[in-house]
């Protein structure tokens, strides 16, 4: 299956109102947890910077940039995707809507962010259902990475899908094979202990709720102690 295929069957889930609705939903409770954690980030300051990755397509990036333009209406906003054809739907996107901000749109592999961002320069880092293509390995090196890019008192949030029985465990293998067939892309099963375990190894504490979808799990993160750093 070439990209622009896997753009255009995934567009089928990621591409209705109903995706939208629970981005918006799903963003918002990301915001409201951070009062748990006690952290208050300024929205509004002048360089508040956000990188959503892995946006899988247009429909994704329009809704995370109009809910970041209710907090700061002059954001820096960053967006990446190793796939071109999701790349190229939302340059056409931010071209005709978003012309005048400050969005940056780049196709390059996540692993290789710290080529073109600055250690310690973002304050949030979003994305949903991108972790599930990481291996193990590979995962650790991604907290790494954005643990990097990550401002002392910035945050992340994230949705995806983990393991924490058998049942769970069996969702997951249906999970995978979908993937395998109807995508043709390998994705990876990864338990909520574990990431509980690599968070906390990196210097993160973390709130997890529940989402609808039955092993999908919305998480916000942020550094120990960040205003002591």
């Amino acid at each position: 299956m070439t990209s622009e295929n896997y753009y255009k069957r995934f567009k089928v889930v990621i591409g209705t109102p109903l995706w939208r609705l629970y981005l918006r939903w799903v963003y918002q409770k990301g915001i409201d947890d951070l009062e748990k954690l006690n952290l208050q980030p300024n929205f509004s300051k002048k360089d508040f910077t956000c990188l959503l990755c892995g946006v899988g397509n247009e429909t994704t990036a329009d809704e995370f940039i109009k809910f970041i333009l209710k907090k700061n209406n002059n954001p820096r906003i960053i967006i990446i995707d190793i796939g071109k054809y999701q790349i190229e739907a939302v340059k056409k996107l931010v071209n005709d809507k978003y012309k005048t901000l400050r969005i940056t749109i780049k196709q390059i592999d996540v692993l290789k962010l710290t080529t073109f961002i600055k250690e310690k320069s973002i304050d949030w880092i979003e994305t949903d259902g991108f972790l599930e293509y990481f291996d193990k390995q590979s995962l650790n090196q991604l907290i790494d990475i954005w643990e990097k890019t990550l401002r002392l008192t910035g945050f992340i949030t994230f949705r995806d899908c983990f393991n924490n029985n058998p049942i769970d465990r069996f969702i997951d293998k249906v999970r995978i094979q979908v993937a395998k067939k109807w995508l043709s892309v390998i994705t990876y099963s990864h338990s909520k202990t574990e990431m509980a375990d690599l968070y906390k190894l990196k210097g993160f504490r973390f709130i997890t709720k529940p989402t609808i979808i039955p092993t999908f799990l919305r998480y916000t993160a942020v550094r120990n102690n960040p205003y002591k750093l």
